[in-house]
């Protein structure tokens, strides 16, 4: 047998064997040694290494175990083999899988096999335990395990905690149904006076169904009307923590629902109050931080609700799966019970020269969309209404030779400016970020004459347009030049709404909005042309902007168009677009490529480099 072979072959350069003194000490070398003494060791043990990475150590003393007498297979023939001898064991764990617990973990312990092997990688929070001869993984893993190792053995004491833990998961199952019951009855009679969509019906019902639950449809198919009607049939004090530009929206759509709620800011989120209560949290990627302290507020409040409903359109803001993990503490998802484990699984976690520990990746998002399916509700607007088409248009800027000197400047300080830093190797990702943010700023202020006059066509046309910039002086620049009313960050609910209600009666007819003041939670559906003079860093971002118009009310074609005026623009849009593939893929499970998926520092090395 070839196996065989190189099992004698590992031993005798491990000088565990007759005739090895025939090898004069020039067994394994040191550094072949660690690996070959614990193939041999595990040999003499009754174990089986895998005998094509035993045969790929010992291919290199080929020549001296020809001397021995012991002639090495072919690759390709021991592949064979070992494929062969553990067929079966792919398909099914094979006995002598056993499952105990010691100290408040798993202990998971089988015969060496390589299908079997890669079966525990796949546990969270799995190491290999050498001083124990176990692989080990958090008690919470039990069922996982069992996934891995169907016809694994438990331990009596861990076969009796399991079985005590299902019944009692199965009663209080049975207990949450019948609750439901009583819950979707409710809803029955608020659904008479809601005045909801099909689609928000259904969804409404899915919240009351689940209590915890992310909804992330589309921008503009009517997520507060939706988490209103399921909140009212819980029939529990209804808190609302959201942006505070739209607190006057939300009363508005809660006075329409016959719902009273307590709205609260991001900035203000409260202490959990003494009663039982239903969470909503509006625009939840606010809460995608674990350092910042609206998000920890935030948690602690969605503990102790006796509901959860996280709204947002953006739950993977950068195409992260960083970014969905809070939220999914917050509706108790199983998954978001061990953050390192999810971080290293689906974020492709670890060290890098920017960080010791860097979760701004992304892997297995097929494997995610899957898991977070039943607590993340994602339907598009093509799905649940007839609206008319939204077509998105790169338009290139034709800038006045003043307009593109100001930006040719401003590039050259800024690129003599990074390679300077670079080569005397003081550059960071927050430095190249600075940097890249001055040569936005220049583009910006270069691009307002252009976008006015683009604004003026569809003026004279008789219609209405919305602006979106990234910088104050920029929109400052082009709202006065078009006498059209200004949304900024600086402006108190009160003045933001009067603009958007004088807007959407027609007495405004061009509306200007800095990103972050404009984008979120408000309706323009008077406007059918919506004009990105800059972009956000994220796709959900601009989404967000172009869906204020394309959204329920909207009763013509939406035109969305991204001015572009130099390669700046350029390469950050195409950044955008990479980013929403990996979002679509966790969202709704479409495969796209997702080679070549860059970052913000990849950016300004394209730009300023």
């Amino acid at each position: 047998m070839n196996i065989e072979t190189i099992e004698r072959a590992v031993l005798m350069l491990a000088g565990r064997c007759d005739g090895a003194r025939a090898l004069d000490g020039a067994g394994f070398n040191r550094y072949d040694a660690p690996a070959g003494h614990e193939m041999a060791r595990k040999i003499e043990a009754g174990q089986h290494p895998d005998p094509v990475y035993a045969l790929k150590v010992v291919t290199k003393y080929r020549a001296q175990l020809e001397r021995l007498g012991i002639e090495l297979p072919a690759l390709e023939a021991v592949r064979a083999e070992r494929d062969a001898a553990h067929g079966a064991k792919a398909e099914a764990a094979p006995r002598g899988v056993e499952i105990t617990r010691q100290d408040g973990i798993l202990l998971i312990r089988f015969p060496y096999d390589p299908a079997l092997v890669e079966r525990a990688r796949t546990l969270p929070g799995r190491r290999w335990d050498s001083t124990a001869k176990a692989w080990t993984a958090p008690v919470a893993a039990l069922e996982q395990a069992l996934e891995a190792f169907p016809d694994a053995r438990l331990s009596d004491g861990l076969a009796a905690e399991r079985e005590t833990r299902l019944r009692a998961e199965r009663e209080a199952e049975e207990a949450r149904l019948r609750q439901v019951a009583v819950d979707l009855a409710a809803y029955e009679r608020v659904r008479l006076t809601a005045s909801l969509y099909a689609h928000q019906d259904a969804g409404a019902r899915w919240l009351v169904e689940r209590r915890r639950a992310i909804v992330a449809d589309d921008m503009g198919l009517g997520k507060t009307r939706e988490a209103l009607a399921a909140a009212l049939a819980l029939g529990h004090r209804i808190l609302v923590v959201g942006p505070a530009g739209l607190r006057v929206n939300w009363l508005r759509e809660a006075e329409a629902a016959g719902a009273q709620i307590e709205y609260w800011s991001w900035a203000k989120v409260p202490a959990p109050p003494e009663c039982r209560y239903t969470l909503i949290a509006d625009e939840a990627h606010y809460a995608q931080n674990f350092k910042a302290q609206r998000t920890k507020r935030f948690l602690a409040l969605a503990e102790r609700a006796e509901a959860v409903f996280p709204l947002t359109g953006t739950p993977l803001k950068n195409g992260r799966p960083a970014n969905l993990y809070p939220l999914l503490v917050a509706v108790r998802h199983e998954i978001a019970r061990d953050r390192r484990a999810y971080e290293v699984r689906y974020c492709a976690a670890g060290p890098t020269r920017w960080s010791p520990w860097d979760a701004t990746g992304a892997a297995h998002l097929e494997e995610l969309h899957a898991k977070v399916a039943d607590s993340l509700l994602r339907r598009t607007k093509d799905e649940c209404l007839d609206l008319p088409a939204k077509t998105r248009v790169l338009r290139k800027a034709e800038l006045a030779p003043d307009a593109q000197a100001l930006y040719s400047r401003a590039l050259g300080e800024m690129q003599a400016e990074y390679r300077r830093r670079l080569a005397a190797g003081e550059i960071s990702a927050a430095d190249a970020l600075v940097l890249l943010t001055h040569v936005m700023h220049a583009g910006s202020l270069a691009k307002v004459d252009a976008a006015c006059e683009i604004a003026e066509e569809v003026l004279e046309q008789g219609g209405q347009v919305v602006l979106y910039f990234r910088f104050l002086d920029s929109a400052r620049q082009a709202a006065e030049r078009l006498g059209a009313g200004l949304i900024t960050g600086e402006q108190d609910a009160d003045e933001r709404q009067d603009a958007i209600d004088r807007f959407q009666a027609g007495a405004l007819r061009s509306l200007v909005c800095t990103l972050g003041a404009g984008n979120v939670g408000i309706t323009l559906t008077a406007a059918q042309t919506v004009l990105l003079v800059d972009r956000p860093w994220t796709p959900g971002d601009a989404v967000q902007a172009e869906d204020r118009l394309h959204r329920i009310g909207q009763r013509s074609a939406v035109t969305a168009i991204w001015l572009q005026a130099n390669g700046a623009d350029e390469a950050l849009d195409a950044l955008l677009g990479e980013k929403q593939e990996r979002a679509e893929l966790v969202l709704s499970g479409r495969r796209r490529t997702l080679d070549g998926i860059r970052s913000i520092q990849d950016l300004a090395e394209a730009v300023l480099g």
